[in-house]
């Protein structure tokens, strides 16, 4: 039976671990302990955000967050971008064995203190002035039109049906959210979402656009949702996931489309202003 040794030529990358050889059998099917013994993660510096995931030999291997069983990452020494808040992470990885079966590792975990290279939209909203992050307090911007429907992946603000912050208070009343209206709020931050009516949830943001020039990110609630975060023509239905058009650390205007929307098709806008 014939074996072959493999070597980790990664002196440089991991300046936080020795290098590790192992001898695998090539006519045997790969453990998951044996898996699991291979991965190394490595962060750019103790706590750092920025992760290299390692095997040694190196394979090629799909990461998988232990929380959501999301896939994070994939490659030969793929990288993940932690986001805020600080907090343990954990990843498990699954690769191909040598009989074409699924190997999964055992999850591994680190604490993540420290974040760099992170999107500029993360300071945009998070910002404390200071280098960190905090949660901020929106509330309906009452110098504009702050809620209202207009043309998908053109309008910029409500365009069409457009209220002021005492329409949209009515609004808010006659569609049974009465603590969204003039006077509600929510509170964003990176640990959670507190909302005036009272829920909690979480949100998630990201740079990725739908149109250069019009959108410059997503927004993504769970558990709860923004001030009249409806969908008026889709029977009021909860709507979780959002086009950022602008937030510049003192604005932020929202944007979805009605369920089909093209370009100039259906969307909602909401516009808010930091407290």
């Amino acid at each position: 039976m014939k074996k072959i040794l493999y070597s980790a030529p990664l002196l440089a990358l991991l300046v936080a671990c020795d290098p590790v050889c192992q001898e695998f059998d090539m006519d045997a099917t790969l453990t998951a302990e044996q898996l699991t013994s291979a991965l190394t993660i490595v962060p750019r510096n103790a706590g750092n955000n920025n992760l290299t995931f390692v095997t040694s030999p190196a394979q090629y291997i799909k990461v998988y967050d232990a929380e959501t069983d999301e896939m994070v990452a994939s490659g030969t020494m793929p990288t993940f971008q932690v986001v805020p808040p600080a907090r343990e992470v954990s990843f498990y990885v699954t690769t191909v064995g040598q009989d074409g079966s699924i190997v999964k590792s055992s999850a591994k975990s680190l604490q993540v203190s420290e974040f760099t290279d992170l999107p500029a939209i993360y300071n945009d909203l998070f910002g404390d002035g200071a280098g960190g992050f905090t949660a901020h307090t929106w509330v309906w911007n009452d110098a504009v039109k702050c809620w209202g429907n207009g043309g998908y992946l053109e309008h910029t603000a409500p365009n069409w049906w457009t209220n002021d912050i005492n329409q949209t208070d009515q609004e808010a009343i006659k569609r049974g959210l009465l603590q969204d209206g003039k006077d509600g709020w929510m509170k964003l931050g990176l640990s959670g979402v507190e909302m005036s009516r009272g829920d909690k949830g979480s949100i998630k943001v990201n740079e990725n656009k739908v149109k250069p020039g019009w959108d410059i990110g997503q927004m993504n609630f769970k558990g709860t949702y923004p001030l009249l975060g409806i969908q008026p023509n889709v029977g009021n239905a909860p709507q979780y996931e959002y086009h950022i058009l602008q937030a510049d650390g003192t604005n932020l205007t929202l944007c979805a489309p009605e369920p089909g929307a093209g370009d100039w098709g259906t969307a909602w806008f909401w516009v808010f202003k930091k407290k």
